[in-house]
């Protein structure tokens, strides 16, 4: 079959390399200049870095298997995470069981709640189906308490999802807790990282796909899918036809339906309801250390920072020229101010935060700045997603989708995107074999 995929992030990529080992014809078409979607990266301190934090959890066995196969596992590190919180004026360690038993801002006996709760009961239990029917905002105000709720999980929450943080099913954020609980051996946290960055795993995924036959285009937006009475019919690229027999559809769902004319209206309807929050990641280079954890949630309802994701208490300094690396993570609204912005305003506005959190911070501490966003990062769960959510197989015959509204239960991540391409060229190839990871 000659197979068409748009997209050249991880879910795009992953399709294509199962579907070529297959023996099929396969094109990837990419709107912009580089492979590896929300996971790619930019050069910076003699390496390169991903435009928008990330690291792998121990659970993430389909991306690691991907890495075995493509014989990459000692490029793949594994570090102990640290772990705070920014609430009311104070920075808190929770790294560990004995620093959550430290926290002032909860009563003990919440402490201890709240310890049980997101370790022992919600990151084990596995049946998420029942957490569909209540949002995450209903849940957690019933079975938290209230200032666990007020401390915690509110702030978190509207920093997530803005105006639809009470929207949110709690089966989205059950996903978060397990996801993160299945990844520690006992009271710590172990997080994968790749020496390089996730560019290493990019280049090598786009290197196999590309000895298998697969053709790369970068820089080449597609115009639209042309369809005839109900099925795909070809692309049109740069005002030309061309024919294809299946078509991998690995971007956003909002421009799936802005170029594929031929969808049916009930459909269009349908996937129109779903809301996307958008991403803007700043990323600061530093002479100094800002903080000493990796993971620091700001729960202050006046500072309008989701996190900050210091990179260099993660993955070691020696790594970026003894550089610090500082991400300032926001999910906003699509029609936010920031996203109007520029790095230097940006940082401008959010300079007397940093300052709040960090009282000897410095503007003259910062190096570089570097600024990245996406409109279309994070969608909104709503209750019974699972009723509504796309399936991979769409109204289009032939068409299918492959992108991060799919992964539900689960929340977005590049461990995901490799599912959902290993499951779509299944879907078109029942023939394409997997390999298991072995641990």
């Amino acid at each position: 079959m000659k197979i068409g995929v748009i997209g050249g992030g991880v879910a795009g990529l992953t399709a294509a390399y199962r579907l070529a080992k297959r023996g099929h014809e396969v094109e990837v078409f990419e709107a912009s200049d580089h492979v590896g979607g929300l996971a790619s990266g930019f050069p910076v301190a003699g390496t390169t870095l991903e435009k928008y934090y990330h690291h792998l959890f121990t659970s993430d066995v389909c991306i690691r298997g991907l890495v075995d196969e493509l014989g990459m596992r000692d490029k793949l590190h594994w570090f102990v995470s640290s772990m705070g919180v920014y609430h009311k004026g104070a920075m808190y360690s929770l790294a560990s069981p004995l620093d959550l038993l430290s926290f002032r801002p909860l009563p003990f006996w919440e402490r201890l709640w709240f310890g049980f709760q997101s370790v022992f009961y919600l990151g084990k239990v596995k049946d998420w189906k029942k957490y569909e029917s209540i949002t995450a905002h209903d849940w957690m105000k019933k079975y938290a308490g209230p200032t666990i709720w007020k401390v915690m999980w509110e702030p978190l929450l509207r920093g997530k999802f803005g105006p639809y943080y009470d929207k949110v099913a709690m089966a989205w954020l059950w996903a978060r807790i397990h996801t993160r609980a299945s990844s520690r051996k006992g009271s710590k946290e172990t997080l994968g990282y790749f020496k390089g960055g996730f560019e290493v795993f990019h280049k090598a995924l786009a290197d196999a796909v590309q000895k298998a036959g697969v053709q790369i285009h970068l820089k080449t937006p597609i115009d639209r899918i042309l369809t005839q009475n109900g099925k795909l019919k070809g692309l049109e690229i740069g005002g030309l036809p061309q024919t294809y027999d299946r078509l991998v559809f690995a971007a956003a769902t909002p421009i799936f339906l802005k170029t594929c004319p031929g969808l049916p209206e009930d459909y269009k309807k349908r996937m129109s309801q779903l809301d996307f929050m958008g991403a803007q990641c700043l990323v600061l280079v530093m002479s100094r250390k800002f903080s000493d954890n990796y993971w620091t949630n700001i729960c202050d309802s006046d500072i309008p920072i989701l996190g900050l994701f210091e990179h260099t208490n993660f993955a070691p300094p020696e790594w970026y020229q003894g550089k610090h690396i500082l991400y300032v993570g926001n999910y906003l609204p699509q029609g936010h101010r920031y996203f109007k912005m520029g790095k230097q305003e940006v940082f401008a506005d959010l300079l007397p935060y940093l300052q709040r959190i960090n009282p000897d911070f410095q503007a003259s501490w910062v190096e570089e700045l570097h600024l990245f966003q996406d409109l279309y990062a994070q969608p909104v769960i709503p209750l019974h997603y699972s009723q509504v959510k796309p399936a991979y197989e769409t109204p289009v015959e032939n068409v299918y989708l492959a992108n991060m509204a799919l992964v539900y239960p689960e929340d977005r991540g590049t461990n995901f995107a490799v599912d959902v391409g290993n499951k779509v060229a299944r879907l078109i190839d029942p023939s394409v074999a997997v390999p298991a990871f072995q641990g």
